[in-house]
């Protein structure tokens, strides 16, 4: 909690400093900071995003509040900074503290591609990222690949994290693409049968292929669509080490309506809502299978850009 309220006041320091107009420079300044980058804020915003599962809680299982601001330094380095707060939701059984998460984003950029690191933060671990982005006419693409240290818990082995879109084909307005995620690969299985959910954990991957496009351009509004057919998921136990079966999803349709309005010429509002339609599939025992469900995003935000 210390670490999220001294980002949260390192980001409104940062928001305030920006928004401030008193010192201009002038043009003998102006010229000096182009042969000596200085570092200058280029966006702040906030979101609320809310996750939910069918016949969970009847407002979110995961309620999302973050604050973010964009920095530069010259024209090749970019950085990022998030905080997050996230709690569970319910008109029954009330709000309860859930997780958090912070983001330290930094970008070398270069003509066609951009290297990247990130730091993420959550309760129950830490993600050391290696992050990659290009594109290339027509093609473009990411990888983002990490290494997880979990804490607290002595049955949590370290893992694998890997999540990208090595190619996108873009021609017009329609954008196709190969969505890859292995959350996560253990480093070492555990014989720890007093944790059902992590004993015996081994990884877990999804394939996807994306389509999307835009619906309607105008001056200040746009809105967008994009589905994803999940064809491929793995989930996998060891089961010597596990004491019952589990439910992995079989197939996966995912539909995502999204729309940005320009206040103005620098603040925008934006946001998108997402709705998946899950098939289970049973491994391990002979139980049945998790019924059928959805899972749905409800996602508003706000972004100023200087």
């Amino acid at each position: 909690m210390k670490k999220i309220i001294f980002l949260l006041s390192t980001l409104s320091l940062a928001s305030s400093i920006s928004l401030a107009k008193e010192n201009i420079p002038t043009v003998e300044e102006s010229k000096i900071f182009e042969k000596n980058p200085i570092l200058k804020v280029t966006n702040i915003g906030q979101y609320l995003e809310i996750d939910n599962t069918s016949g969970a809680e009847d407002i979110g299982e995961n309620v999302h509040f973050a604050n973010y601001v964009g920095l530069a330094y010259g024209d090749n380095w970019t950085f990022d900074f998030m905080a997050r707060k996230t709690w569970s939701m319910d008109t029954d059984d009330g709000v309860h503290s859930k997780n958090h998460r912070i983001d330290l984003d930094a970008w070398r950029n270069f003509e066609n591609f951009s290297l990247g690191f990130r730091f993420r933060n959550e309760e129950d671990f830490d993600r050391y990222y290696l992050r990659t982005k290009y594109q290339y006419g027509l093609f473009s693409g990411w990888i983002d690949g990490a290494y997880q240290s979990n804490n607290g818990a002595i049955d949590s082995e370290d893992a694998y994290y890997l999540e990208t879109m090595p190619v996108t084909l873009t021609i017009g307005p329609v954008t196709l693409g190969y969505y890859f995620e292995a959350d996560t690969w253990s480093v070492n299985t555990i014989d720890d049968k007093t944790s059902i959910d992590k004993a015996g954990f081994k990884h877990d991957y999804r394939q996807q292929l994306r389509l999307s496009s835009p619906i309607y351009k105008g001056d200040k509004l746009n809105i967008g669509f994009e589905y994803r057919w999940q064809f491929d998921t793995d989930t996998e136990y060891d089961m010597k080490y596990r004491t019952e079966g589990y439910d992995e999803i079989k197939n996966n349709h995912i539909f995502i309506l999204s729309a940005g309005y320009d206040i103005t010429e620098n603040l925008n509002i934006n946001g998108y809502y997402q709705y998946e339609i899950r098939d289970y599939d049973r491994k391990g025992d002979n139980n049945p299978a998790h019924n059928d469900d959805y899972y749905g995003e409800f996602f508003i935000g706000w972004n100023y850009k200087f």
